[in-house]
């Protein structure tokens, strides 16, 4: 209980420090107004009407005014770069043969032994 705390303690600091919060704040207005506009007309509609940005709701102006407000010295900058990890290619692993160094291995190609292969004496 007490790491689950933490870790949403520390997402909701981040979220609050990187100038990600408004930006969920606005994900949870468009999905208040698609719910609402579904109400009384096709979600093809309601979707197109909420994205054109002709009749914003008072979550998405508070949210326009809140990042237009800040000072521009704790405004974040958002690199537009991507940065692309569970997409990139692999290295290439090079797979090799290994050397053998066995004591008393003389042919290297076929791994012989020379030495004959000590057998007990037959118990009568």
């Amino acid at each position: 209980m007490r790491r689950t705390i933490s870790i949403i303690s520390l997402s909701l600091a981040w979220l609050c420090a990187n100038g990600a919060l408004w930006d969920a704040v606005q994900v949870f207005a468009w999905g208040k107004m698609v719910h609402e506009y579904s109400r009384f007309m096709t979600v093809a509609q309601a979707i197109e009407i909420t994205f054109d940005g002709s009749a914003p709701c008072e979550i998405c102006v508070a949210v326009d005014e809140a990042k237009h407000s800040q000072p521009p010295d704790q405004q974040v900058e958002r690199s537009h770069e991507r940065v692309l990890l569970a997409c990139q290619a692999p290295e290439k692993i090079l797979l090799t043969v290994p050397e053998f160094a066995w004591p008393g291995v003389v042919d290297d190609l076929g791994l012989t032994r020379t030495e004959p292969v000590p057998v007990p004496p037959p118990r009568c």
